[in-house]
Formats: structure tokens, C-alpha cells, sequence
């Protein structure tokens, strides 16, 4: 008999993780999931993710569960591909157990999302994601149209910076160079892009590129992002002779967080949580409230009524660990529902 592929076993179940709050318990049991990188270029990400995610859920389950029921989390591995993020929401859906899944956390698998939409399972994603790729689903990231107002507004206020070179895909960034100051371009254009004296750069694309870019331009110039320049990846990669680069976050930085946070993920995770850290520890509690309040008629809760206690915990405004959780108005689950800013975004430099 072969011996299983590394591979194999990191892509199907590389991690499933059931954490109840204690074995040989006759209780329920409910399944939350998580799809995130845990091998290959972001693995660190997806281990930042997954640890915030077990504390809540040890959390949850010490202070006796969710309706009466033992939580369970099941974690896969989608390497921050697509093709490995649809197979893994496809895997996840098949288990009717899992009442509402964390992810996608990466801007290579957004593609979970929609297969999560397509068997109607609940779904919470920490990274921005367009109106069309939003379908079905919730985000606790900022909103492409805040991403981009922010990072030109910000990258204007460093010092020598005069005007900006937008570079993205995303159809919000094709109205951002009315203004003489901008100038957009896509993201094809960053492997031959020269920068003009005094223009710093938006970067909408994912951290891998992001880095080469970083490198290419060199320390002289100033690049803003999102969450994807955000990655340790991006840090690793890019070094000390790259563009100052810095990320934007509907979470703050580790001084801004609630000091009971920071000591229990100290303590489950051995380091210092980073803002996705909070906004994935948000997702799961998030999340487990909807299980609860599905559940409050004394109905085994189910997928439907998770989804629908979603939207009407955002639209209600739900309190994380460092502020308020409110949805666009408007918003419904077919469309999709992302985090109103309510001015709440935070500017993290690339360490």
C-alpha cells in the first residue's frame, strides 16, 4: 500500500479540529468550520486564524456551550488557492453538522464562499470581498469602497507623498482617479509600473505579487493595502530594502485590544495575537450567538435559521471585543452582507 501524500492529507482534513469541553460528554454536539491556509506560502496566516478561532470556542464551551450543546470545530486546509477552497467547502457542506463556516480568509480563496452559498451553508469572511463574491454571505473585513477611499486618503498623508498610483482590479477603483492626485491602474500593469517622483502606491491585489512589487520599488516609496499586504507572507517576503508598506484593517492593532484577549491568545497560542487574530476570535463568537439565538426556541438549530440570526444580529448592531458589528443597510442575505466602517479602520504598518 502507497504511503498518503503530505499533500492529500493537509488538503482533505489536514486539520480537523474537535474541540468539545470535555470527552466522554453525553451532550449535543454542534460544528462550526474554519477554511484557511495552513500549508505552503500563508500558513502562518491560517494558524493566526485558527488559534483565535479554538479560543473562542474553548471559550464558549467552558462557559458550558451553545443551547445546550458542545461546540466542535472542524478546520481544512485550502493551501490559499481556489481550487483547494472550493474542494474544502464542498467537504465542509457535505457534513450537515456544521452549522456555519469562517473563511474565506484570503483573497485566493474566495471562491469557498460561493460554494458555501451554493449549499446554503452560513459563511463569515475575514478578507474584502466584492459585491458579486459577497453573495450568500457575511464579512467582518472593510468593504472594497471603504478599502479604497481609506488608502488613497491615507497614503496622502505620508510625508512626500503627493499623489497615488492605484493599482486593482476591483470596479470601485476605476471611479478613484477623478481626482488629478490618483492615477488607476490594473493589477497586470505592477510587473512593468515605474512610479512618478513623489506618487505612492494602493495595492488591491494579493500579498504574493504584492511583495515582488514591494521589492521592485524599493524603499523610497510608500505602499498601502489591504488585508492581503497584511500577511506575514508579504512581511517575510518583501524585506528590509522594499517599499514602507503598510495595511488597512477593520481591527486594530495589539494596543488597542481588550488586554483579556491578548493574555488568553498569548496563552493558547504562544504569541502575540495580530489584528486578523481579533477579527477571526469576532467571526467565531459571532457566529456561536447566531447558533444560540437560532436555537432560542428550543428548535435543534439548523443552517436556515443560523443564516437568518446572522443577518439580524448585524442588522441589530452586535458587540465584539472592540467595537460594534453592524451591517451595510440594505443589506440581505442574498446580496450578501458586509461590516458597516462607522469610521472604525485602523492603519497597521508591514513589520
Amino acid at each position: 500500500m502507497k504511503p498518503l501524500s503530505v499533500r492529500w492529507l493537509a488538503g482533505l482534513l489536514l486539520l480537523a479540529v474537535a474541540i468539545s469541553g470535555c470527552y466522554g460528554s453525553t451532550r449535543p454536539v454542534v460544528k462550526i468550520g474554519l477554511i484557511a491556509p495552513f500549508e505552503e506560502l500563508y500558513r502562518d496566516d491560517g494558524y493566526e486564524v485558527l488559534n483565535a478561532v479554538r479560543l473562542a470556542v474553548n471559550q464558549r464551551n467552558l462557559a458550558g456551550g451553545v443551547a445546550g450543546r458542545d461546540v466542535a470545530l472542524v478546520a481544512l486546509n485550502d493551501n490559499g488557492r481556489p481550487d483547494e477552497a472550493r474542494r474544502q467547502a464542498a467537504n465542509m457542506a457535505i457534513d450537515g453538522d456544521v452549522l456555519g463556516v469562517i473563511g474565506p480568509v484570503k483573497a485566493g480563496s474566495v471562491s469557498a464562499g460561493q460554494a458555501l452559498s451554493q449549499r446554503e451553508t452560513p459563511w463569515i469572511a475575514l478578507t474584502e470581498l466584492q459585491p458579486a463574491e459577497l453573495a450568500g454571505g457575511f464579512s467582518l473585513a472593510l468593504t472594497p469602497e471603504t478599502l479604497v477611499r481609506t488608502a488613497i486618503d491615507d497614503l496622502l498623508t505620508q510625508p512626500g507623498v503627493s499623489s497615488a498610483l492605484l493599482l486593482s482590479d476591483w470596479p470601485e477603483a476605476q471611479t478613484a482617479d477623478a481626482a488629478d492626485s490618483v492615477r488607476s491602474l490594473p493589477l497586470a500593469s505592477a510587473e512593468s509600473v515605474t512610479t512618478k517622483p513623489g506618487e505612492g502606491v494602493v495595492w488591491l491585489g494579493d500579498s504574493a505579487q504584492g511583495a515582488r512589487l514591494a521589492m521592485d520599488l524599493g524603499s523610497t516609496v510608500v505602499l498601502v493595502g489591504g488585508s492581503e499586504v497584511g500577511s506575514h507572507m508579504f512581511a517575510g517576503r518583501a524585506g528590509s530594502d522594499a517599499a514602507k508598506a503598510m495595511w488597512l484593517s477593520a481591527a486594530p492593532g495589539i494596543d488597542q485590544m481588550p488586554t483579556g484577549f491578548v493574555e488568553a491568545y498569548r496563552s493558547l497560542a504562544g504569541a502575540a495575537p495580530g489584528p486578523q487574530a481579533v477579527l477571526a476570535y469576532d467571526a467565531a463568537n459571532l457566529l456561536l450567538d447566531a447558533i444560540e439565538l437560532a436555537a432560542a426556541n428550543g428548535a435543534a438549530p439548523d443552517r436556515s435559521a443560523v443564516q437568518q440570526a446572522l443577518l439580524k444580529l448585524g442588522n441589530d448592531g452586535w458587540h465584539g471585543s472592540v467595537d460594534t458589528v453592524r451591517w451595510v443597510p440594505g443589506c440581505d442575505i442574498a446580496a450578501g452582507c458586509g461590516r458597516l466602517s462607522d469610521g472604525a479602520v485602523y492603519l497597521h504598518a508591514v513589520k
